[in-house]
């Protein structure tokens, strides 16, 4: 028979479940709130250009020209970035945007959710662990990216450890394999942990030594 949860843990436990689903709705929203916009600017601007075609088209089909005209445009710079001038551009670019006062507010939020969102996404973190950081008796999530050797042979772990709530920031750290825990958490479930503050977390987790990096 099931023991009924206490007062506080149902409250807990409902508004733990909230934010849980507040964090997959609200990301989702945005994103489809400024592909839209995006694609209507983008169709406004481009609609005059397509306009000058020999034949009449209709609105949809100007919509879908202006759209893959725009799809392209994307493609190209992601071209582009690939190169060593391209970057440079690039980088050249984001210095001007960050100059702009209130610009460079916006860019700098949006560019940090994009930076956290390729972490999520990425193959650069093996697993979440465990390591004794900063000082004894305290743990912090770090997540594994592999393994290192020194002159002598002895193997290291490669552990980034990311500060809260901003996880595209934090420390790398060469740590024993003996001093590492691998934990039960998937990488995007430590990322919401991070982000969160803590919010969003597992009841409980549960870690074992390291046996092996990969």
């Amino acid at each position: 028979m099931t023991t009924p949860l206490p007062p506080q843990s149902k409250a807990r436990h409902f508004r733990g479940r909230m934010v849980s689903g507040l964090l997959v709705l609200v990301p989702l929203w945005i994103t489809i709130t400024v592909v839209g916009m995006i694609f209507r600017f983008m169709a406004s601007l481009l609609g005059p250009l397509v306009r000058l075609l020999p034949w009449r088209l209709p609105a949809w089909a100007e919509f879908v020209i202006s759209v893959g005209v725009f799809l392209l445009l994307i493609y190209g710079v992601g071209v582009i970035t690939t190169y060593m001038l391209g970057r440079r551009l690039v980088s050249l670019g984001e210095t001007l945007i960050l100059k702009i006062p209130v610009i460079k507010t916006v860019y700098a939020a949006a560019k940090q959710m994009v930076d956290a969102l390729s972490l999520a996404r990425g193959h650069s973190f093996q697993s979440v662990v465990l390591v004794e950081f900063p000082g004894p008796g305290m743990q912090m999530l770090g997540f594994l990216t592999g393994e290192t050797r020194d002159a002598e042979g002895r193997t290291w772990c490669r552990v980034f450890i990311p500060t809260a709530p901003n996880p595209t920031t934090g420390f790398l750290e060469l740590i024993p394999p003996e001093r590492v825990r691998r934990t039960n958490l998937t990488v995007e479930a430590g990322l919401k942990m991070l982000v969160s503050g803590g919010v969003i977390a597992p009841d409980v987790i549960s870690a074992e030594p390291m046996t092996k990096v990969s």
